[in-house]
């Protein structure tokens, strides 16, 4: 009888429910029904309407959504745009063949040809462009599109060509060092790495090839000359329209130019107080030496970049060799491996285009360029030192100082010592790539040995709590409780430890871009940098929390059962333990209370003789 109770019950309750849902929904049920048959009513008669619309010169519109494509013939990469200068008319000149009429329900499809189509909308659609640079170049961020499906399953007898990688029309197929495939127009001197082997997608980049030259005409630029190259790109903008990234390459001043305002946040990478435009030439330059690298030209005097690159690689290493502030982006061992690179190179420029070597010399320079940048070269505040820093310093909120001076206490001065270490590499949000590797290297030499030391730590605490005069005490007891806390403290130091070990393996070994971008994101709340060095200093200083709690507990044990005679002696001992061991933490951290006391009366004093001379 209950169970029968207790399932009329449940019924009851989803007949309730049912009807509360039939009551409050169906009407916005109803209502989304409705709308939803409005929309495809109405999309169904658009669809109709654009089948059968008709240009006013007598030419048919594309049709949306039809089965049929219409039917033009290929457009000549080498034409002419038809528009007036610094128009966005059409540059393809496509003989446009009529369009079936539509096919009736009864008779069969219609068939497409087998030749290339290409659709009209080239003819009528506005071009747009959109300056970008060469560390936008969609090049390493492709997505994969190759098939898990062998098409040749036998190589036919005698077969000694293997190359299909064929030009596309005017635009002649280049395979960059690397293994990329890019294609470049020797006539125009443009390079693109969309693949323009598709009919469509290359009648689209001649189009905009040929308008940008021309409004490159239009705006005073001489274009006959070989200096003078062209990047194009196709994209698609964040309506998913198509539009074409471009910027011109200046060779003999190593420059990149457009001409439309290009925005200044990817060039200058995050690097602020940026007013000269003799230091924003290097951030140019620096975007120029990689175009270089993604598309190596012959015409580069390498003989005299590998000069310019021997001065620069040799004064690096005279400043790492004789001081500690270098403010190369290489260390010392990596120097001496690029001289001996630069010699290797030196044979293989004198005689012809070698493409590997113009790649390795452009990857140099580009480093070597943006160091200039981000040390301000050439400025009176330019940066002199890997220490030193250029900018203003900025007030700190007076509870931020006060939360991170408790945290440094609390911690041991942790926080202070890591901190000290991250303004050597994270100098003005940037880093120093041989300062970064050495740093990230000690700390995971200190996170490995206090890992060992937690372990040892960990035994310590479990057998002293298996000691009998331990175990057989109140679970309430001093002794039980600060060993319990020191177990947690202890396990806490190791399993930080081992977290942060890992996450330096993850990202201690990246590139300095990478590392920069890292060290934004964990620096990004209000505490700054003091956050990251207070993350560092945790493992350490729980460790010395759970050796406190310890030694806590064991004194109690020790003091608190003992005769007079053992407790005098134990005591006197314990005592100059602390001495020795206070002392030892005075000097290290070179705070002397008869240098201080005296410093600070004096300053006192002179606050309050200046503060009764303005009265």
């Amino acid at each position: 009888m209950p169970g029968s109770h207790e399932a009329r019950r449940l019924a009851n309750h989803v007949r309730m429910l049912r009807n509360i849902l039939s009551k409050y929904l169906a009407f916005p049920l109803q209502l989304v029904r409705h709308l939803l048959h409005t929309l495809l009513q109405l999309s169904s008669r658009i669809a109709s309407r654009q089948f059968q619309r008709i240009h006013t010169n007598g030419r048919p519109e594309r049709v949306s959504r039809s089965s049929q494509p219409p039917i033009v013939s290929q457009c000549n990469s080498n034409s002419q745009p038809s528009s007036p200068p610094g128009g966005r008319g059409p540059a393809c000149n496509a003989s446009i063949l009529p369009i079936h009429s539509m096919p009736s329900p009864s008779s069969p499809p219609l068939q497409p040809p087998t030749t290339a189509l290409v659709s009209t909308n080239l003819q009528s659609q506005k071009l747009k462009f959109g300056p970008f640079t060469p560390s936008e170049v969609l090049r390493y961020d492709k997505p994969p599109s190759i098939k898990r499906i062998n098409k040749w399953e036998s190589i036919e007898p005698l077969m000694r060509d293997y190359s299909d990688i064929l030009d596309a029309g005017s635009w002649c197929a280049r395979v960059h060092p690397e293994g990329a495939l890019y294609f470049h127009d020797p006539t125009r001197h443009v390079y693109t790495d969309s693949n323009l082997q598709h009919l469509v997608r290359r009648c689209a980049m001649d189009s905009h090839v040929d308008e940008l030259l021309v409004l490159a005409t239009t705006s005073g630029l001489q274009l006959s000359d070989g200096g003078i190259e062209l990047v194009v790109q196709l994209l698609r903008d964040q309506q998913l329209d198509q539009i074409c990234g471009y910027y011109f390459v200046d060779h003999p001043k190593r420059l990149l130019f457009w001409v439309e305002k290009q925005s200044t946040e990817k060039i200058f990478v995050g690097v602020q107080g940026i007013e000269k435009l003799s230091h924003i030439k290097y951030a140019v330059e620096h975007q120029y030496w990689r175009h270089c690298e993604l598309y190596p030209n012959k015409k580069l005097p390498c003989s005299q970049l590998l000069k310019d690159l021997r001065e620069l690689v040799v004064h690096a290493s005279a400043e790492t060799i004789t001081s500690d502030l270098s403010l190369s982006p290489f260390d010392g061992e990596e120097l001496s491996k690029i001289l001996e690179l630069i010699g290797h190179l030196q044979e293989n420029v004198q005689d012809g285009y070698h493409p590997h070597s113009i790649c390795v010399i452009s990857r140099f320079m580009r480093y070597f360029t943006r160091a200039k940048f981000f040390n301000f070269y050439g400025l009176p505040a330019a940066r002199l030192d890997a220490d030193q820093s250029v900018y203003l310093k900025e007030k700190r909120s007076k509870i931020i100082l006060a939360l991170s001076w408790a945290f440094n206490v609390a911690l041991f001065g942790a926080p202070e010592s890591h901190m000290s270490e991250l303004r050597r590499v994270w100098v003005d949000r940037s880093i120093n790539s041989p300062r970064w590797k050495n740093f990230n290297n000690k700390l995971s030499s200190e996170w490995s040995g206090i890992t060992m030391y937690s372990t040892v730590m960990i035994a310590v605490d479990v057998s002293f709590l298996a000691v009998p005069s331990v175990s057989n005490q109140d679970s309430q007891s001093v002794t039980t409780i600060s060993t319990y806390i020191s177990v947690f403290c202890i396990v806490g130091s190791l399993v930080v430890s081992l977290f942060l070990t890992r996450q330096n393996r993850q990202y201690g070994q990246e590139s300095a871009d990478k590392a920069v971008d890292f060290l934004t994101k964990m620096t990004g709340s209000a505490f700054g940098t003091k956050a990251l060095a207070t993350v560092h200093g945790l493992p350490y200083a729980m460790l010395l929390w759970g050796m406190v709690y310890f030694v806590l507990a064991f004194s109690y044990q020790v003091f608190s059962l003992t005769p007079t005679l053992t407790l005098a002696t134990t005591g006197s001992a314990c005592g100059l333990v602390v001495l020795f061991a206070l002392w030892l933490i005075y000097a290290a951290r070179d705070f002397h209370l008869s240098v201080w006391l005296p410093s600070l009366l004096k300053d006192w004093y002179c606050r309050a003789r200046q503060a009764i001379r303005s009265r």
